[in-house]
């Protein structure tokens, strides 16, 4: 019994420990944060760029990389990486022009052109970023046959460029990295559902 309540509060010392080291990561956190506010400059890195918010208003210049001075508490900096980045896309299921139905999966190159209209225009770039490609992709595909999808990576690139440059957005290359057809799954699917269906079925027919 004695031992058992020692494992108690040990257990209650331990979560006591871990709660008291995550209160004071974020305790660090905040004052690391507030210390930014005080300081009268901001460092931008070799592969960022940034704008600059005064009283919550954008302010016209761009923030190269390098050092620039603000107004602590009134000045408020947003970064992007600029330099080429890519996305990998989850697969869909998409049905051709001539029925056959099809798995894609693709990956996006692109990089930051305009950083102000980047950073300004969208929320959670990279989620609009792929869902606009796969939307794309879908309209692209379902307006094809089978055999004309291969290739395609030149066309799927120009209409996605053309679409996201509204947002400062450059894309380099969109492709296809795997295209697979399902015909022969789900004609195997639904023959397994005949079998199971004509087993219910007889015990009925029997009766």
């Amino acid at each position: 019994m004695l031992v058992n309540q020692e494992g108690v509060v040990l257990n209650q010392r331990h979560l006591f420990l871990k709660k008291l080291e995550i209160m004071f990561d974020k305790l660090i956190d905040f004052i690391i944060s507030i210390g930014k506010e005080f300081l009268p400059y901001v460092i931008v890195e070799q592969w960022n760029e940034a704008i600059m918010l005064r009283c919550g208003k954008l302010q016209q210049k761009v923030l190269k990389p390098g050092i620039h001075f603000k107004i602590p508490f009134l000045d408020s900096v947003w970064e992007a990486t600029i330099i080429t980045q890519s996305l990998e896309m989850n697969p869909q299921s998409i049905t051709t022009r001539n029925g056959r139905n099809v798995v894609v999966k693709a990956i996006i190159r692109f990089r930051i052109e305009d950083v102000k209209t980047y950073l300004t225009t969208i929320s959670q770039p990279h989620d609009v970023l792929i869902d606009t490609t796969q939307g794309m992709i879908r309209e692209i595909i379902e307006g094809m046959t089978f055999s004309e999808i291969y290739g395609m990576d030149s066309l799927l690139t120009k209409k996605v460029g053309i679409f996201v440059k509204r947002w400062g957005i450059k894309v380099e290359r969109v492709t296809l990295t795997d295209l697979a057809s399902i015909n022969s799954l789900r004609i195997i699917q639904n023959k397994n559902m005949e079998q199971q269906h004509a087993s219910f079925a007889l015990p009925e027919m029997m009766n």
